[in-house]
């Protein structure tokens, strides 16, 4: 039995002295640890196709354990990702994100297409946009989509001076209080959050959004999933590395 199936390399290892331990998250299957075997030979056929942020069609064997990655076909290289420093920091959260989150071969059918968009749009330079996205996106195909539209205590429809909890979404100002720690949310953020939730990613490339509801997008998502992440991510210490060499990102 083999299984053909499209694929986004998450991470990589070293095993060995020729082999690489391959992480994909595949269209049908989910995520999927595999070996591909001499990977790490100069001509190797399967070089290439196991870089991370490689998107591409893999011929896997499943065993017990780690499966077998017999043969690889590119589609997208990911090169351009991984030769720019920023878009690799954008990329590596993401794909440490869906690692972390996701369990092998639990797949959601719709976190493949989400990924290949945020990596699409990150690689023609709206990764800023493409991350926040890909946040607030990913937690409603994992079950834990924020309520934006009713106070999550009283249930009554928001209209402005609403409240952002950790939890999982919006509270009005009468109920703020019932929920310690809650941040205010500015209504342009509010907004962009919407947008970001429900807009096909083809679509978010006419978005620009000023740098303040950037700021506090990121500020209230990173809360919002530090909630869920059981440790945390060794990308973000990355980000953070490049945010204090230069402009927030």
């Amino acid at each position: 039995m083999t299984w053909r199936t499209e694929g986004i390399v998450l991470r990589v290892r070293n095993l060995g002295e020729a082999d690489r331990i391959v992480t994909i998250y595949t269209k049908e299957r989910g995520k999927l640890n595999t070996v591909a075997r001499g990977a790490r030979r100069i001509r190797n056929r399967l070089l290439s196709p196991t870089q991370v942020f490689t998107h591409g069609r893999y011929i896997i064997f499943p065993g017990k354990g780690l499966h077998n990655l017999s043969q690889a076909e590119i589609i997208r290289s990911g090169q351009a990702i991984r030769d720019d420093l920023e878009k690799f920091a954008y990329a590596s959260y993401i794909t440490e994100l869906v690692d972390s989150l996701t369990a092998e071969e639990d797949p959601t059918e719709q976190i493949f297409p989400l990924l290949a968009g945020a990596l699409s749009l990150g690689e023609a330079g709206r990764f800023k946009l493409a991350v926040r996205a890909f946040e607030i996106r990913l937690m409603k195909e994992l079950g834990y989509e924020p309520e934006l539209y009713q106070c999550l205590h009283c249930r009554e429809p928001l209209r402005d001076s609403v409240f952002f909890t950790e939890q999982g979404g919006t509270l009005c100002e009468k109920c703020v209080g019932h929920v310690p720690g809650s941040m205010p949310l500015t209504n342009g953020t509010w907004e962009l959050m919407k947008r970001l939730l429900e807009w096909e990613f083809s679509r978010l490339t006419v978005l620009h959004p000023a740098a303040s509801n950037e700021v506090e997008l990121r500020r209230v998502m990173r809360r919002y999933l530090d909630y869920r992440l059981e440790y945390p991510l060794k990308s973000l210490e990355f980000l953070e590395t490049l945010q204090a060499l230069g402009p927030e990102i």
